[in-house]
């Protein structure tokens, strides 16, 4: 008899580590799975403002592109002047606000000793909203060929 009141004191003494043991690794899951969870929306959230830089970089680009194909048209030997001016511009397709160009015309002597003109292109595009809006800048300069 003495035999199976030890046994069912040891087997009671071993439910009880057990639930312990069964609470210890649900608690350890649960902050895993929460770890996991936060990296996952970090993650998500890098990829989309990654994607919003590079629309609003290519939308700042062609800003520029749009603005020297005014300032130099094709078959023309001289830039426009007149074309150097302000612009702003709609970026729907690259899902973005705007893009603003300015434009500033710099005359100076060439080496033939007429005046030429050098261009000075910032453009500035602004893509998503709120926390993920990102904002890209980009400058060219541009002149006259002698």
């Amino acid at each position: 008899m003495s035999v199976s009141v030890q046994a069912s004191v040891s087997s009671r003494r071993q439910r009880g580590s057990a639930l312990i043991m069964a609470i210890f690794l649900i608690t350890v899951m649960g902050l895993l799975a929460a770890a996991m969870i936060r990296i996952d929306h970090t993650s998500q959230s890098t990829t989309a403002h990654e994607v919003f830089a590079t629309r609003a970089w290519y939308a700042a680009h062609s800003g520029n592109e749009y603005v020297l194909s005014q300032l130099f048209p094709l078959g023309q030997s001289t830039s426009d002047p007149q074309a150097c001016q302000s612009y702003v511009l709609s970026a729907a397709a690259f899902s973005c606000q705007q893009v603003t160009v300015t434009c500033q015309a710099i005359e100076y002597q060439n080496g033939a000793g007429q005046t030429a003109h050098r261009y000075q292109l910032e453009s500035t595009a602004t893509c998503g909203t709120g926390a993920l809006a990102t904002t890209r800048v980009q400058e060219v300069w541009a002149k006259e060929i002698e």
